[in-house]
């Protein structure tokens, strides 16, 4: 056997490690799209009120939190003396201090340069709220621009009375169809939480939390000792070693947050590939725990959670390896079945030059069929996805019509695409923070329009 031969045999092996793990982690999306049928879990309505500690870490906020905070404030259909507003201006060189503090937050002042991720300031306000004396029995953790459901904290106040210690929520946007680049992130967000959460709550499985609406009681962060996750994904960190501590993560799909969608692709590649950065790095320091400890708890969640850190290296394979793979296979087998060098290009197909070349032509039919099989099924995959998705919350949102949502929905699976590529651009450009530009004052014409709810009007 030749050398060459060799190295061709050795890059079909690793092409078919790499078809097994893809062809693993998308199994677990088409088996959550089989179960679309499965009503959301409500968890039961309990007449006990737990006094509740909403924290918003911020930098540099001051042109969204006066407006988050007093929105809070006056949709919040909870006891007003059960639950406080927690600010933390984190490195702030604006007035967001102030600003929180006339709105009627609680605010907390962390400077520290060098740690700059939203971890310090999160874990900042987590140590000051879990204080026995202060008697909070929950946090919640909101981003700045993040407006809750009116019913947001009575569900999850009666998932933490039902015995629910952490959990994430259903994310939904205030700017869902401003223009197609949230209309594409506003769908992502529906396909997850009602198919994928929404499967795994169902079947007793875990989710990993979203810096949008994290719930955890101060119990756990004190057994944990605070909020000890600060990388640049520290929800996903946070999520994986709780999870290792037998710890579970539920999904309560009745509290609603709305969030800001990114409205250009500029800031949309500024939050994935930023995103994609973090994961990456948590993925590999922290991701291998989960494929270990489901060895030793037997829990399927820990599997279930590594496939879905694993689309990380999962992008390099389809965004980095399988181009450059079939594109030299198709250039060879090209070569090899129509150029002149028929029969020598890939010897060990065979010696006879005819029998090599009708080989070729053979591999490179199969390759664009398998291609075209692909393509089609995640095209078909990522937008049947969507829709479903769609019409599930449609009540849920008090969405009359989807046609302001239709381009996510037919965009979904180009928008994976995309979102692939800000993942790899992330991973390898070492992506940082950025500044991304924000909707203020939403306008009635930039949301869903024919949703009624009062709280994002």
């Amino acid at each position: 056997m030749s050398a060459s031969q060799i190295v061709w045999y050795i890059f079909e092996i690793i092409n078919y490690i790499a078809i097994v793990l893809t062809s693993v982690t998308f199994l677990f999306q088409i088996v959550m799209i089989l179960f679309f049928f499965l009503k959301e879990k409500h968890f039961k309505k309990s007449d006990k009120l737990a006094k509740i500690a909403i924290c918003i870490p911020g930098h540099n906020e001051a042109d969204v939190i006066t407006s988050t905070i007093e929105k809070m404030f006056s949709t919040l259909d909870y006891p007003r003396d059960r639950y406080d507003i927690f600010v933390c201006a984190h490195n702030c060189t604006d007035k967001t201090a102030e600003l929180a503090e006339k709105a009627g937050a609680k605010v907390l002042i962390l400077n520290n340069p060098e740690q700059k991720t939203a971890g310090y300031p999160t874990d900042f306000l987590f140590r000051h709220v879990m204080k026995e004396e202060l008697g909070y029995d929950f946090a919640i953790k909101f981003d700045a621009d993040n407006i809750p459901d009116k019913n947001y904290l009575h569900a999850m106040n009666d998932a933490f009375q039902s015995g629910v210690e952490i959990a994430r929520p259903f994310e939904a946007s205030t700017n869902a169809t401003q223009n197609t680049w949230t209309a594409v992130s506003a769908a992502y967000y529906i396909r997850d939480g009602r198919i994928a959460c929404n499967f795994r709550e169902r079947f007793h499985l875990d989710s990993i939390l979203t810096g949008a609406g994290m719930m955890i009681s101060t119990k756990v962060l004190r057994e944990v000792g605070g909020y000890d996750a600060y990388s640049r994904s520290d929800d996903t960190e946070f999520s994986i070693k709780r999870l290792v501590e037998n710890r579970r993560i539920h999904y309560v799909a009745d509290a609603i947050v709305y969030e800001d969608q990114p409205s250009s692709a500029k800031d949309t590649y500024a939050r994935l590939s930023r995103m994609g950065n973090g994961i990456n790095r948590v993925f590999w320091r922290h991701g291998y725990k989960l494929f270990g400890h489901f060895f030793v708890s037997g829990k399927w969640s820990n599997i279930d959670l590594f496939v879905q850190l694993f689309f990380v290296p999962l992008d390099v394979i389809c965004f980095l390896w399988y181009p450059l793979y079939y594109i030299a296979y198709a250039i060879c087998h090209m070569m090899n079945g129509f150029g002149e060098f028929a029969g020598q290009v890939l010897p060990w197909l065979g010696s006879d030059a005819a029998s090599a070349a009708l080989a070729s032509q053979e591999a490179l039919l199969s390759l664009a069929l398998m291609a075209g099989v692909v393509v089609a099924s995640f095209l078909i995959l990522y937008t049947l996805q969507t829709f479903l998705a769609i019409f599930l919350v449609k009540k849920k949102l008090g969405i009359k019509h989807i046609k302001g949502l239709k381009r996510g929905a037919f965009l979904s699976s180009l928008f994976m695409v995309f979102y692939g590529f800000c993942v790899i651009a992330g991973i390898f450009t070492n992506a940082g923070w950025a500044k991304v530009q924000r909707n203020v004052s939403p306008s009635p014409s930039n949301q869903i329009e024919e949703k009624e709810n009062p709280k994002i009007e």
